[in-house]
């Protein structure tokens, strides 16, 4: 099927030239695809829009309706998709970004600045939230997580692998001893995160497909990492 708009400006431009092969010429195609085009408009519209002789076009009285109509059309879908294009070369409007507390205060936060520079004409809103964020339901524009992507209708990209440790503080060490394997874990003050996608708060997994498991116990869990980390320093035994 032939693009209806490449038609209407096939239309518009014999109708000027008074000749389908000028038409042509000035289109880039052949004479034979812009009759083709014309032949299409005139089967969908079901009327003549071109006396046609061997030596020149003429509109008909339908055709000249025709052409009024495309002439008022075709610069408003030019002035359309010319404002959407220059939308892409200079990013304009508000970005809602959604990001985890730590990360988004630790790692997105200080690159906004540099960003606004480049990107003048945009306007930031950062949320930062460890839970998960319905993007449709909250307005966000987009958001960054780290863990197990769950199957979403949304478009993701993976930004880069994030490798998870188990740290304690020296004194803790001191006071509780240094667990030498896996198992161990479990005889340890654990401090939980309760927002794990991948095995909750009551598990720690370890291998590159978490096939490594073991449960964990402990006087803390929280919602976020920092705080964790806060609590994990202080080397409560």
């Amino acid at each position: 099927m032939l693009d209806r708009i490449t038609s209407m400006r096939v239309f518009v431009r014999a109708a000027s030239a008074g000749s389908l092969s000028a038409a042509a010429r000035h289109l880039g195609m052949s004479p034979a695809m812009a009759t083709k085009h014309v032949d299409a408009l005139e089967a969908r519209l079901g009327v003549k829009l071109f006396h046609r002789s061997t030596r020149r076009l003429s509109l008909t009285e339908a055709g000249s309706r025709y052409l009024e109509a495309c002439q008022r059309i075709l610069p408003e879908i030019d002035e359309a998709e010319a404002s959407i294009a220059s939308q892409r070369v200079e990013a304009t409007g508000l970005l809602r970004l959604n990001a985890p507390l730590s990360f988004g205060t630790r790692y997105i936060a200080p690159l906004l600045p540099a960003f606004s520079r480049r990107h003048p004409a945009v306007k930031v809103e950062l949320g930062l939230s460890d839970s998960q964020v319905d993007l449709l339901d909250g307005g966000w524009d987009l958001a960054v997580r780290i863990g197990q992507l769950e199957d979403s209708p949304l478009q993701a990209r993976r930004l880069a692998d994030c490798a998870m440790q188990v740290c304690a503080a020296p004194r803790y060490l001191d006071e509780r001893g240094v667990p030498r394997r896996v198992a161990d874990l479990a005889q340890h003050n654990c401090l939980g995160y309760s927002l794990s996608t991948l095995v909750g708060s009551k598990q720690w997994a370890f291998g590159r497909d978490a096939q490594v498991r073991v449960a964990i116990s402990g006087d803390l869990v929280a919602n976020n990492g920092s705080a964790l980390l806060a609590a994990a320093w202080v080397a409560r035994a």
